[in-house]
């Protein structure tokens, strides 16, 4: 443990320490990836039709978080999806 400058153990720095390394990792994916959170995206998501049919819907959602493998988007009803970023970045609707 990290002791400040009294002698007495200082926690404070071992649980900041975590914290801000996690912020820089979600700050590189957002370049990465070109998408930032609380960005409205579009994606475009095959549907099925009664019949046989598949009919492409664009979806406007909102960016939650990125997380390490996957991306978590909210849509305006409150449903929640996450996809990996190469499924994200192939239904990704560029406007």
């Amino acid at each position: 443990m990290i002791r400040n400058g009294s002698g007495c153990p200082d926690p404070t720095y071992d649980q900041a320490l975590p914290a801000i390394r996690r912020e820089e990792n979600i700050r590189a994916r957002e370049k990465r990836y070109g998408v930032k959170r609380g960005e409205t995206v579009h994606i475009i998501i095959d549907i099925k039709d009664e019949g046989r049919r598949t009919v492409k819907v664009s979806r406007r959602m909102q960016v939650v978080n990125l997380y390490e493998h996957h991306i978590l988007l909210k849509h305006a009803t409150g449903v929640q999806e996450s996809y990996q970023y190469n499924d994200f970045l192939q239904k990704l609707d560029r406007r």
